[in-house]
C-alpha cells in the first residue's frame, strides 16, 4: 500500500527523529499527540508532505528558547489538505517561509527553511497532522 504522505525533506537530507519528554512530551497533548520532531540543521529545506492550500503562516520571529513565553514566537506554515486533514510545520527561520497564505501547493513543493523560532531547545522541524473534532485539533498518526 502506497502512503499518501511524503517525507518533508529532499531525498539527500539525513535526519533523526526526537521524542520530547517531560512537560513537552507530545503524548501529553491530544492536539499534537502524533507530531514528529525531525532533528535537522538550521537551513534545511522543508517540503510539503501532501498537496493542499496554505491557510496560515508566520515567519517574522527570531526568538527561541524553552518556556511558555516562546510559544507565540514560532514561525510556521499550516496547510488544509482538503480531505478534512491539516498539517502544520513549525520552527522556520525568520524570513525563510517562501509560500503565501492562499497558495495551492503540491506534494514536494518547497515551503521554506528550518530555523530557530518558538519553544524549542535546538534545531528541528515539528510536523503535525490533525483533524478538527468539536472545534478542536486532534492529532492523527501518519505513515510515510
Amino acid at each position: 500500500m502506497k502512503s499518501e504522505y511524503k517525507i518533508p525533506f529532499p531525498k539527500n537530507i539525513k535526519f533523526k527523529v526526537a521524542k520530547p519528554t517531560g512537560d513537552y512530551a507530545h503524548e501529553n497533548y491530544p492536539e499534537i499527540r502524533y507530531a514528529i520532531d525531525f532533528v535537522v540543521p538550521v537551513g534545511t529545506p522543508v517540503l510539503t508532505i501532501k498537496a493542499g492550500k496554505i491557510i496560515g503562516l508566520k515567519d517574522d520571529s527570531g526568538e527561541w528558547g524553552i518556556g511558555p513565553s516562546f510559544i507565540d514566537k514560532v514561525n510556521f506554515v499550516a496547510i488544509d489538505h482538503q480531505d478534512k486533514t491539516y498539517s502544520e510545520y513549525l520552527h522556520f527561520s525568520k524570513g525563510k517561509v517562501i509560500v503565501k497564505k492562499g497558495d495551492k501547493v503540491k506534494t514536494g513543493d518547497l515551503l521554506g527553511y528550518t530555523g530557530l523560532s518558538g519553544c524549542m531547545d535546538g534545531p528541528h522541524l515539528h510536523l503535525n497532522v490533525f483533524k478538527i473534532k468539536n472545534g478542536k485539533a486532534i492529532s492523527v498518526p501518519i505513515k510515510f
